[in-house]
């Protein structure tokens, strides 16, 4: 329903997201994502890598420059095109495609390591794009999705408190562009509503993944009411590794057999 309504926000918020993406590619966001990446990525060299809802090409970059095969994929034009360029400007190879994180186009099993940055939130159907996820991720093949609890303010009223306190961030870098649209898109979507990662999390065990690694970025603030320091998750990394082919299938036989 909304789809294309919020790739014609992020359209309009390209250039000035690009801006931002050249700032952290020079910066200490560089080397800390540099890491992370590193450490959640599933062993081997010139890992087949689908960088999904990409934006300007930070993740891609990072993957190619690391000697991975990267594919990255945004429903947003206006975010492949500052993409390409930046591509173009680091010199690295890397394919890009306009696509729905929801429904793939990928045969199953097309890949090794799958990175997501600040899209899941974004998303009308985020189980149905897990379950695509985890369909062209090959067995042993690992997820690493980096998001946060952007608007749960509007339905927490501890995160509604801390926002109130300017102790959660705000828009940055729009550039002109006014979020007003997409801050009433994102008060219907379904991840506004829940705390995260643990709904992320709930939702891989619910699917059999056994093996997951996550990282939070908590913020304190001081409640007005009683003057004690509260911390609140705003930001997390989560790592989900699919398990090995061998193993589910043992395990749906032994399922069958009781």
């Amino acid at each position: 329903m909304y789809l294309d309504q919020i790739a014609h926000y992020w359209d309009r918020r390209a250039h000035g997201y690009a801006k931002t993406i050249q700032e952290q590619l020079s910066g200490q966001e560089r080397d800390f994502f540099q890491r992370l990446l590193r450490n959640q990525a599933p062993a081997g060299k010139s890992l087949r890598c689908l960088d999904i809802g990409c934006g300007p090409g930070f993740f891609s970059i990072l993957l190619a420059q690391a000697g991975h095969q990267v594919t990255a994929m945004d429903y947003s034009q206006g975010m492949l095109e500052h993409a390409k360029q930046h591509f173009h400007e680091a010199g690295v190879a890397v394919a890009t495609l306009q696509g729905d994180a929801q429904s793939l186009s990928f045969a199953n099993d097309s890949f090794d390591y799958l990175v997501s940055r600040n899209l899941v939130w974004n998303l009308e159907q985020p189980e149905q794009a897990y379950w695509e996820w985890l369909r062209v991720l090959r067995p042993g093949g690992r997820i690493l999705i980096v998001d946060g609890n952007h608007y749960l303010h509007e339905y927490d009223e501890d995160y509604q408190a801390a926002k109130g306190m300017d102790a959660l961030s705000r828009h940055s870098a729009c550039y002109g562009v006014d979020p007003t649209p997409m801050n009433e898109i994102a008060r219907d979507l379904p991840l506004s509503r829940v705390l995260r990662p643990k709904w992320d999390i709930d939702w891989f065990l619910s699917q059999d993944v056994d093996h997951l690694e996550v990282q939070v970025l908590r913020k304190s603030f001081i409640e007005r009411q009683s003057g004690q320091q509260r911390s609140l998750i705003t930001d997390f990394a989560l790592g989900v590794e699919k398990p090995a082919e061998e193993r589910w299938l043992s395990e749906r036989i032994e399922d069958t057999d009781g």
